[in-house]
């Protein structure tokens, strides 16, 4: 590792790109899963989440040969779980790739690709139940919350203490009946999206 001499570039490992989606019988997702059968494979995309580093460095890290981190190196690259982020040139002026995980962050579901419609058509089917939700939310805080001369004083929020005055703990009733709206939305789609 001292050996090497940093580029000008700097290595970063961050998480901003587009969440891409696979479905378990796409030919993506086997490669992808073929590429994790391995612990060492596991290993070093483990340490290039740690750290960005040349195929050396990983082999170093995982504590295997430099051959063997260049085989998992290229299997996770060719899955779209790592890339060259950068180069650096050693001592010798060789050229070295810097491998990074991949900028993508990625979701396998299990199931086929026909059942992404009835998942995203159940997702946008319940969007305008849940702004429903959410402005009767506003509602339940608006009755709840404030009386004809401004804020109730007396008013016992959820998880409040009896006795205690209105904005000092807990939660508000708004909020409450949200969080439960939602719950019953989520446990809805669940429910129908696992018995389609």
């Amino acid at each position: 590792m001292s050996e090497l001499l940093p580029s000008d570039a700097d290595v970063t490992a961050e998480q901003d790109g587009e969440l891409q989606t696979l479905w378990l019988d796409s030919d993506e997702a086997g490669d992808l899963l073929s590429s994790l059968a391995s612990d060492t494979a596991r290993s070093v995309l483990t340490t290039l989440h740690d750290e960005p580093a040349t195929a050396s460095e990983v082999a170093e890290r995982v504590d295997t040969s430099l051959q063997n981190a260049r085989h998992h190196l290229c299997n996770l690259q060719d899955s779209g779980l790592v890339r060259v982020a950068d180069t650096r040139y050693s001592s010798k002026g060789r050229e070295m790739n810097v491998y990074a995980p991949a900028r993508d962050p990625m979701i396998v579901f299990v199931g086929n690709e026909r059942s992404e419609s009835g998942l995203l058509d159940s997702l946008r089917r319940l969007l305008p139940v849940a702004a429903v939700l959410a402005l009767a939310s506003l509602l339940v805080q608006t009755l709840l919350a404030t009386g004809s001369d401004g804020p109730t004083t007396g008013m016992v929020r959820v998880g409040q203490d009896v006795g205690a005055t209105v904005g000092s703990t807990g939660l508000a009733p708004g909020l409450v009946f949200l969080a439960g709206g939602l719950f019953v939305l989520a446990v809805t789609l669940g429910v129908r999206y696992t018995t389609t």
